[in-house]
């Protein structure tokens, strides 16, 4: 008869609202009167401050001399939705804020362009591997420069995207970089996707997966490789011409 081992591990301490303090992140657990109890969402936040009299955000009363200690919070990820091939643990907030400042710069130089989505997923086939990042563009509105996303500025995005968005993402992620550095990951590559490609998506789910929109959440790591080729099946076709 054969032998098994078991093994064991340790509940993570868990803590209240009053505990919480700035600069730390917390993974946020639910226990409900319907019966959930102690409910792992996967959803990790960080505390960036407590709430003060000079914010708006909340209403004070005028004569409370002492403020409540209230935590206010930004979503940082979701519990395995980092791409992390070598310890790098690149998180959607590294992503965004690598596209935002990448869209600042396009804006200082003309190029009044938003993205209006994304998506990524590692691409571990190759040797280095690396990230491959689905970006839809959208002109941006009330501009009072007029950029057209036509097959000419394409063609110059193309050429600009990769290097621009490698470089931020360099910045708000010191472990990518490092782990660039080191040779162990190639650059990144973005592949810009037709309009409506992420809506076309979306709705797509909501009939295969058969639940409700207010429970969808952004997928911003392709894991299924169906969805993976729908992007690429979504890619501009940008002639080299």
């Amino acid at each position: 008869m054969g032998s098994k081992r078991l093994e064991y591990l340790a509940q993570p301490k868990t803590l209240l609202i009053s505990d919480v303090e700035p600069g730390n992140r917390y993974e946020l657990v639910c226990t409900t009167e319907a019966g959930l109890v102690r409910y792992r969402m996967g959803d990790v936040v960080t505390c960036t401050r407590f709430l003060c009299r000079s914010d708006d955000l909340v209403p004070l009363p005028i004569d409370q001399e002492e403020i409540p200690r209230i935590p206010l919070f930004s979503i940082a990820y979701r519990i395995g939705s980092l791409l992390d091939a070598f310890g790098e643990k690149t998180s959607e907030q590294h992503l965004m804020d690598a596209l935002q400042r990448t869209s600042q710069q396009w804006k200082e130089q003309g190029i009044s362009l938003d993205v209006y989505d994304f998506t990524s997923y590692p691409k571990l086939d190759v040797f280095p591997p690396h990230y491959v990042l689905f970006l839809e563009l959208i002109e941006e509105q009330n501009s009072k420069q007029e950029y057209k996303i036509n097959e000419k500025n394409l063609q110059l995005l193309q050429t600009m995207v990769d290097s621009e968005v490698e470089q931020q993402l360099c910045q708000t992620n010191f472990n990518y970089n490092n782990v660039r550095k080191g040779s162990k990951l190639a650059p990144l590559v973005c592949i810009l996707v037709r309009n409506g490609t992420f809506s076309t998506f979306l709705a797509d789910i909501l009939v295969t997966d058969r639940v409700s929109p207010t429970q969808i959440k952004p997928h911003r790591l392709l894991k299924n490789e169906n969805h993976i080729q729908f992007f690429y099946a979504n890619q501009i076709n940008i002639s080299s011409s």
